[in-house]
């Protein structure tokens, strides 16, 4: 995945080298009409409207500009200290030489082109600069007739959601504009961001950054190459790197060598790298392999791994594959899995019958997704077999059919119908345990608001179902239909708040892509919930919560420099019972921490859990729902573990940070 976005970023440096200093080359071809012969100013410009050939005599390129019947409109203009323009043949710029084109500006200490030859060429100092985009090089040499070109020693940033925009050529603009930004200004901001994972637990939010912006892409790249060979269907380089830091010395880089991305008879783009390296620290190199993608040839099969110690046995091996479009309205996925620890075993531990055959070793994920008008249907459904005969023992689904819809008081709400098989659930003290099937539908509306200095979040939920599950005091299942009506209310309060002084951007972020401010901030949590079942019974309750969180440091040093803890006592008032265990409530006095803190540089220790403190329990002083972390936590970067010890599951993560770079950031690196 990581390499997809490599390639993404090479193919739009390509547009950045070949297309925006192409439609600016094919403009300086004019002759006679927009170029004068040698004066002796220090600084000439000029303008240029619609280009056409006035000239009797052809050169090469011009006959070219006219089998293309070509009329580009733009503004255009150049300074130099000196510039001479040689029989009409040969136009030469030097000196401090700028040339504006609609808002794009080429720079260099020496611009030549040989009309007859077709050949431009820019040295000492050359950089080119529009809207989001910029590189710079020692040298940018192409020839018009044959496109083929290089660029040495190049270095740049590409602001990939703009980089087409920021490059056309508006046919309808004859205005240049030159837009000055201090590079004193600040803003690189955590943008976005890229994160892998693998597991069977959902990862927590991140403590430092309270978000994860993690959205499956980077915009912002820095990148740099020895030598960019430009060809008429695309271009080449031994090698490219490119980081998604903004400071330097960065942390991160990518390595594509042997880079070629050529244009296909159907006019697909295909790249392809024999090598990519990602680099961390500026010395380890972990290496990723050849990667190849676009065209319609086939992309290489990824492969990923997962622990599912219930359903699987432990280890598995899941092929990943892209979703398929059947249509416009809907696609699906599916991903084939085989399941390695019951292959060395010999046996699975998953079902009463522990004898297996080939089949069983087989698992398969199949997801669907559709959309007519305003309705969306998701559904998964999950084998961990392909035994015919405990088929429905080694499948789980879950399917829901959503829209939004304009109530009475609620106004816009989410309406949902689902239906589920074999659904796990996890109560507390009481641990997993199995909705065998259940179809319902519900209404949910979520609402965030402030008021004064109180962030507040608040969630209802109205639905019916019916419900096949465990009875609370045995394993037998029992079917019943169940009313419900549930509401919450999240609210954080800021007791105190340490003022920024004067920073240092780049070392107060060296181990956070954000800057982190101490803090102490009193929370509460107000949940109430009421539960009728078909049999007559009910149970309804109401839970309050109330404690501070607290966080102290800044992670400008390497040791103890970050601490965040959170204490959170909770008492629940509980009226009748459920007939079911997945929702009765228990745990009526709980103890909720969550706990963050530095070990040493960017090492980092993260733990959450709850404590049953309610003494008549028999079930007092057991943690359920807790999660263990160990972190390495950097500014572009971060990578850990998570252990959840109550159903022996965890996962594994990285997460590429992604930052809105501004002119303070160096192109060099």
């Amino acid at each position: 995945m990581a390499a997809k976005y490599n390639y993404r970023l090479l193919l739009n440096l390509g547009f950045l080298g070949f297309s925006s200093l192409l439609s600016f080359f094919e403009i300086a071809i004019a002759d006679e009409y927009f170029l004068e012969r040698f004066e002796k100013s220090k600084n000439f410009s000029f303008s240029v409207g619609t280009l056409a050939n006035t000239s009797i005599r052809k050169s090469p390129i011009e006959i070219l500009k006219v089998e293309n019947k070509e009329n580009i409109l733009l503004t255009l203009k150049i300074f130099a200290d000196k510039q001479y323009d040689y029989d009409q043949n040969i136009y030469l710029a030097e000196g401090n030489v700028k040339a504006l084109i609609n808002g794009g500006v080429l720079s260099s200490d020496l611009l030549s082109y040989d009309k007859s030859a077709g050949v431009l060429i820019a040295q000492g100092n050359v950089s080119f600069k529009k809207g989001g985009q910029y590189f710079r090089g020692k040298e940018f040499r192409f020839n018009l007739l044959n496109k083929e070109g290089s660029i040495k020693d190049s270095y740049g940033k590409l602001d990939i959601m703009n980089v087409l925009q920021d490059l056309r050529i508006d046919s309808k603009s004859r205005k240049t504009i030159v837009k000055n930004t201090s590079i004193n200004k600040l803003n690189n901001a955590y943008n976005d961001g890229i994160e892998f994972s693998f597991g069977n637990i959902k990862l927590p939010t991140n403590k430092i950054t309270r978000t994860n912006k993690s959205i499956g892409s980077i915009n912002h790249w820095r990148f740099k190459s020895d030598l960019i060979t430009i060809q008429e269907n695309g271009w080449k380089s031994d090698r490219v790197t490119f980081t998604n830091d903004p400071f330097d010395p960065h942390q991160i880089s990518f390595e594509g060598i042997d880079v070629i991305a050529e244009e296909e008879e159907d006019g697909e783009l295909l790249i392809t790298s024999s090598k990519t390296n990602l680099i961390l620290e500026r010395r380890t190199k972990v290496f990723l392999g050849k990667r190849r993608f676009g065209g319609k040839k086939k992309k290489k099969n990824k492969f990923e791994l997962m622990i599912d110690g219930k359903d699987r046995d432990g280890l598995v091996v899941i092929r990943r594959s892209d979703s398929a479009q059947i249509n416009k309205n809907i696609k699906f996925n599916l991903q084939p899995q085989f399941l390695i620890n019951r292959a060395l075993l010999g046996k699975t531990n998953s079902y009463k019958n522990k004898h297996i055959n080939f089949s069983d070793l087989l698992g398969l994920n199949i997801k669907l997704n559709a959309d007519y008008r305003d309705w969306n249907f998701e559904s998964s459904n999950d084998l961990s077999t392909f035994n015919t005969t405990r088929i429905f023992s080694g499948l789980r689904h879950s399917s829901s059919f959503k829209r939004y819809i304009k109530l009475p008081m609620l106004d816009d709400s989410n309406f949902n119908i689902f239906t589920t098989y074999r659904s796990r659930a996890w109560n507390g003290t009481i641990g997993e345990t199995e909705i065998k099937s259940a179809y319902g539908g519900f209404i949910d509306k979520t609402n965030y608001f402030q008021s004064d200095e109180v962030k507040n979040n608040f969630n209802i939920r109205l639905g019916i179902a019916r419900y096949e599950a465990e009875k609370l005091k045995s394993t037998d299942m029992i079917s019943l239909w169940r009313s419900s009506a549930f509401a919450s209310l999240d609210s954080e309060f800021k007791i105190w708040n340490m003022k920024q002084k004067d920073l240092d951007i780049k070392k107060e972020m060296a181990l956070s892509p954000v800057l982190i401010n101490p803090e102490l901030v009193l929370k509460t949590n107000i949940n109430s919930a009421y539960f009728k079942y078909e049999d007559g019974s009910d149970q309804g309750f109401l839970k309050f919560s109330l404690g501070p969180e607290i966080r102290l440091g800044k992670l400008e040093r390497n040791f103890l420099d970050y601490t965040k803890l959170s204490v959170m006592p909770g008492l629940k008032i509980k009226a009748g019972n459920s007939p079911f265990k997945f929702d009765n409530a228990i745990d009526l006095k709980t103890l909720n921490v969550s706990f963050m803190q530095q070990i040493y540089g960017p090492f980092m220790f993260d733990m959450m859990s709850n404590l049953n403190i309610d003494g008549s329990s028999e079930n007092f002083g057991e943690y359920f729902d807790t999660k263990l972390g160990f972190l390495w936590h950097k500014r572009a970067y971060e990578f850990g573990i998570y252990y959840h010890p109550n159903n022996y599951s965890g996962g594994l993560y990285f997460r590429l940070n992604g930052f809105n770079f501004d002119n303070s950031v160096n192109a060099v690196f």
